[in-house]
């Protein structure tokens, strides 16, 4: 049976930011968004199953869903995403989560667990968006360094570009949905995914890139590397090996810089919590009970 979600709304700074909660349970696990291309129905199939047995808040990323969309490249920097989930703790009343992240919803939940570790009980880091290697080439980070210019055609990564997405928006959004769910997704999935990368506007999603644009990957790995001992909640890291927008190999870094459990998924694109959904809700049930199972010991 599927749970009805309690909708609710809070404001930081004049942005308000739509979350919503369902079911009941220890610990709290916060869904965050993944990018402004997607709502919070990119975790529809965990809030369905998992709020069961845990309390489920998920929330709309400022540029999406029924958040506010401003306009400003400023109002998107990591630092306010950071900002907002804390929000939407506050304003839920929940003091400690579990932050499950997928893709830049990992980076902010690594941020979030390394700066506010009062505030995090755990951490589930599905391909996320968190490089401590420095890897310049990776598609994503090439496709952000080279996206304000001019590129010679508008096939696979020059897609992610300001001027490919004036010219053809509808067609990135196709393109970027089928590279990331990969070739596991259902018709259903893709047209879903598609659904909500069309509500995005491309000056939202413009905002958000500028925002990230113009730093070193190597600089930014290394403040990164530097965090990763702040870090002291426990860690399930998830990666398809299939991933076509995050590096598998940033995830393997990754966990053993955290000593994390590494959950690798054969054949998964990069949101195994939509094509691989029962196995991902599997790993993620099991990770936050023994969270919840420590902390009634402690």
């Amino acid at each position: 049976m599927m749970l009805r979600p309690e909708l609710g709304r809070v404001e930081r700074d004049g942005v308000g930011i739509a979350y919503e909660q369902v079911g009941q349970g220890a610990p709290a696990l916060l869904f965050l968004p993944a990018w402004m291309i997607a709502g919070s129905g990119l975790w529809a199939a965990q809030r369905d199953v998992l709020g069961d047995r845990f309390r489920c808040l998920s929330f709309d990323a400022r540029g999406s869903g029924r958040s506010d969309r401003p306009a400003e490249p400023e109002r998107y920097q990591v630092s306010e995403l950071v900002a907002d989930a804390l929000a939407v703790l506050d304003a839920a009343g929940a003091g400690r989560a579990v932050l499950v992240g997928n893709s830049l919803g990992g980076l902010v939940a690594y941020l979030t667990a390394a700066l506010h570790p009062d505030r995090v009980a755990g951490l589930v880091l599905i391909s996320a968006g968190v490089d401590l290697t420095g890897d310049e080439r990776a598609p994503l980070v090439r496709a952000i360094a080279t996206f304000d210019e001019e590129l010679p055609d508008d096939d696979g990564w020059a897609r992610y570009n300001r001027h490919a997405w004036r010219r053809d928006y509808p067609g990135f959004a196709r393109w970027f949905v089928d590279t990331a769910l990969g070739d596991e997704a259902t018709a259903e999935a893709r047209e879903d995914g598609v659904r909500m990368a069309l509500d995005a506007t491309p000056e939202v999603l413009a905002a958000g890139v500028t925002a990230r644009s113009g730093r070193s990957a190597a600089g930014q790995a290394a403040k990164l590397r530097g965090l990763a001992g702040q870090v002291t909640c426990p860690v399930l890291v998830i990666h398809g090996d299939r991933d076509a927008v995050v590096p598998a190999a940033w995830s393997a870094v990754l966990a053993g810089a955290l000593d994390a459990v590494l959950s690798p998924l054969p054949g998964a694109g990069h949101c195994p919590q939509v094509t691989r959904a029962a196995e991902v809700n599997a790993l993620i049930s099991e990770f936050a009970t023994g969270i919840e199972t420590e902390g009634a010991a402690a």
